[in-house]
């Protein structure tokens, strides 16, 4: 009966509280009460309920597990109110990053604009002055028309860079291109117009690449090799476009640095990793076996394609 009484009291403490729990043990006591009333009848059997040894055992467990019962629903709530906090700084902090994104995209947008209307032109009113000069130059067989030819051919190729870096800085339209055709011109550009060796391969069809995915990878692999190059000081970069059935896989090996070799938490950004979630992707980061870095992005075909 001792045991039983001490059950309940635990029991009743643990559904109800402490509070509860001490007065079941008085409602026990009374329940085991009338029980030896019926049973036994006799003064000193019933007398044996009011052992002190087992009322203090029972209010002992009421109280334990009722204070053990309200410091667990504490704990449930503080995590309850923890993960929404959580919840509610990530979202948040998706939608700085978003917003940043789209403010970067209109950035690249108007420098690319301004690259094409403004340097683009200018360089094209040079041009066209200098194959007038050289045409000129070449009718009176003077002596600088072979300059005049040097400075045109110049301004012509500084002309196809501007033009490239322009392109670069504008979204990808998937309708014009595909996604290995401006990686390919964003190649031959960073190639031209940095010390760094850029190379491009690329395996499979992309052309039915989502739009969305083809953006962000585009712009993944542009900063990714911005900063390898300009910021890490990377002689050689090999891109590397694997398309599948149901993935997409980017590959950036970045060898030869000039400088010390970056920490690898400073080499994704970010953004990129925001990029990367929103087409369902992921980043491996491994060191290259030619003593650099393999960056991979890979993302599954369909995922989180709005």
């Amino acid at each position: 009966m001792l045991i039983t009484s001490v059950a309940l009291t635990g029991v009743f403490g643990w559904l109800y509280g402490p509070r509860i729990g001490l007065l079941s043990v008085i409602l026990i006591l009374l329940l085991n009460t009338a029980l030896l009333f019926l049973v036994s009848g006799k003064s000193e059997d019933i007398l044996l309920t009011y052992n002190l040894t087992g009322i203090s055992f029972s209010a002992i467990a009421a109280l334990t597990t009722g204070f053990m019962r309200a410091s667990q629903r504490k704990i449930e709530l503080l995590q309850t109110s923890l993960s929404d906090r959580v919840d509610e700084a990530t979202g948040e902090l998706d939608r700085l990053t978003q917003y940043i994104i789209e403010k970067d995209e209109e950035e690249r947008i108007s420098m690319g604009q301004d690259l094409h209307d403004g340097v683009g032109q200018y360089l094209t009113g040079m041009l066209l002055h200098c194959e007038a000069l050289s045409l000129d130059l070449a009718k009176t067989h003077r002596t600088e028309t072979a300059l005049a030819e040097r400075m045109t051919q110049r301004i012509k190729n500084s002309l196809i860079v501007i033009r490239r870096l322009s392109r670069s800085q504008l979204p990808l339209r998937t309708a014009e291109t595909t996604l290995a055709a401006a990686l390919e011109e964003l190649t031959t550009y960073f190639d031209e117009a940095s010390s760094a060796n850029s190379r491009l391969t690329h395996e499979g069809d992309c052309s039915n690449l989502p739009p969305i995915t083809a953006k962000h990878l585009y712009r993944i692999v542009y900063e990714a090799v911005h900063r390898f190059i300009y910021k890490y000081r990377a002689k050689n970069i090999d891109i590397r476009l694997i398309t599948r059935t149901h993935n997409y896989v980017i590959n950036i090996e970045a060898t030869n640095f000039t400088q010390n070799i970056p920490d690898s938490s400073e080499l994704i950004s970010k953004v990129m990793e925001y990029r990367a979630r929103t087409i369902g992707g992921k980043f491996v980061l491994t060191p290259s076996p030619e003593g650099g870095f393999l960056l991979e992005c890979s993302t599954i075909s369909g995922e989180k394609n709005e």
